[in-house]
């Protein structure tokens, strides 16, 4: 079948709103350009250097073609090579460029390069060939590590020209393994900055009133985060529903599974069972629309329709990693959840402030009833209880509590109002602290800062009530991923 035949007849699994399966982002990794930069003028002074620096070259490059999809059009010498570079990295369609100039550069080189592949996301890797001077070196020997010089004199003029405001600098020996690792870090960053532009995720009922601080404007969220949010009726989600059968397989095999799994107190089968119905149809409607991720309001919508929590359907989709789910409308929150999974290789915690404490300096994070369950501390099982809140669901309700893993974690939300977009970056400490006996999964974080001025930063920020919490120090990659969407940095 032809593709415009396929527009047409929308069978199977051809939508003319919705991207086909084969279509939609793979999972191929970025392709990275690196410009290695020198100038032809040296070669008549000192015939030896320009074979010095293409093996210096060499050596970048094959560290970097280990872990990354790299073009690499050659040493860019004359103007007329830079014009190629700029061509090869524009057909090729790059995601980044990487400029390391050996020796020194003429900056008209590079900007004649960049003329081919405007908006193109730059990092520069300050490098040398050691990272101990020679003081017995000759000239030819410090023109040979004259690139700082360069890229010192480029950067000056982005900034007079106001361009290319964020460039990402990394600084480093071409032999440094700590620089490497920090280039992966920043091709993480772009990775992600470049795939939520490519994801989906669909809103299921509205925030009730009083919690405006989750309205979102669609248009700016694409323009600026990148993702497209779909609204989802509430109709799908009751359909699939309704047509799960109680003793449908998949609603059986998810049984099974928390009987297997968890430690069960004061929830009954049938509780189960009608949680497991509400997790099958979850799952069905984020492969129905293709989504990355889901975002609804579970009061007066999900647990009064389907007279069940979601909580058992929300933690199933965070286990398996793909698809984020969220509660209470916090499509921002969501989307932040995307980027810490992105970076950690772990399903955040989506949880809200609750309460600080004075003598422990540490603030309570809340769960809102469900969260990842191979997150759990190690040394317990997740406890399946009843709900602590009653949202006009039947029976005793299920809802998750434990807690997580002591160690350092990062907290961060973004939101946009009248001062414009701005990312909260915060760094904690979860606490060695069992689970509290609250019906809900909960974290205790210890604050850097006094827990009081803490709480009146966070307060007076203007972020809403909820935080991202995921373990690990992730602090800097925000900051660097803050500055690809062009939006300022909140650090408390």
């Amino acid at each position: 079948m032809s593709e415009m035949q396929s527009f047409e007849t929308a069978r199977g699994d051809v939508f003319g709103d919705l991207l086909s399966r084969d279509r939609i982002l793979s999972k191929r990794p970025l392709k990275i350009g690196l410009m290695s930069g020198a100038f032809f003028e040296y070669w008549r002074m000192y015939p030896e250097m320009r074979e010095k620096l293409v093996r210096d070259t060499q050596i970048v490059l094959d560290r970097l073609k280990k872990k990354h999809d790299i073009v690499y059009p050659g040493l860019v010498e004359t103007i007329d090579s830079a014009d190629h570079a700029g061509k090869v990295f524009r057909d090729e369609q790059i995601d980044l460029l990487i400029i390391t100039e050996r020796s020194y550069v003429p900056d008209y080189y590079t900007h004649q390069l960049l003329s081919h592949i405007p908006g193109v996301p730059i990092l520069i890797y300050i490098s040398q060939s050691h990272d101990t001077m020679d003081l017995k070196c000759n000239y030819e020997d410090a023109l040979r590590e004259s690139g700082m010089m360069s890229i010192i004199q480029l950067i000056a003029g982005f900034k007079k020209m106001g361009k290319y405001e964020n460039v990402e600098v990394i600084v480093g020996s071409i032999h440094d393994d700590e620089a490497y690792r920090r280039i992966d870090e920043y091709i993480d960053v772009a990775t992600i900055h470049k795939r939520l532009k490519t994801m989906t995720f669909g809103s299921i009922g509205q925030v009730f009133r009083g919690m405006f601080d989750f309205e979102f404007d669609k248009t700016m969220v694409k323009g600026t985060l990148g993702p497209e949010v779909i609204n989802i009726q509430i109709s799908h989600l009751l359909d699939l529903w309704e047509s799960i059968a109680e003793n449908d397989a998949e609603v059986r095999k998810l049984v099974a599974k928390v009987h297997a799994e968890y430690e069960i107190k004061g929830v009954l089968d049938r509780d189960i069972a009608a949680a497991a119905r509400v997790a099958v149809a979850l799952q069905r409607v984020a492969d129905r629309f293709r989504l990355d991720g889901i975002v609804l309001l579970g009061q007066h919508f999900v647990e009064a329709k389907t007279k069940a929590t979601s909580f058992l359907g929300m933690a199933e989709l965070h286990a398996k990693g793909e698809v984020m789910s969220v509660t209470e409308g916090d499509i921002l929150g969501l989307i932040m959840m995307k980027v810490l999974r992105a970076f950690s290789g772990k399903t955040p915690f989506f949880g809200e402030f609750s309460e600080f404490d004075v003598k422990r300096n540490a603030m309570m994070f809340l769960g809102h009833g469900f969260a990842d369950p191979t997150q759990c501390r190690k040394d317990a099982k997740p406890i399946i209880t009843p709900s602590a809140e009653q949202w006009g669901l039947e029976g005793n309700g299920f809802s998750y509590e434990f807690t997580y893993d002591p160690g350092p974690c990062t907290m961060s939300h973004w939101i946009r109002d009248a001062l414009g977009w701005r990312m909260l970056i915060c760094r904690g400490e979860i606490m060695d602290l069992p689970a509290l006996p609250i019906h809900d999964v909960s974290l205790i974080v210890k604050i850097d800062r006094p827990i009081r001025e803490y709480v009146k930063m966070v307060a007076q920020a203007g972020f809403a009530h909820h935080a991202i919490i995921v373990h690990g120090e992730y602090r800097r990659q925000l900051g660097q991923l803050a500055d690809l969407m062009g939006m300022e940095k909140v650090s408390i």
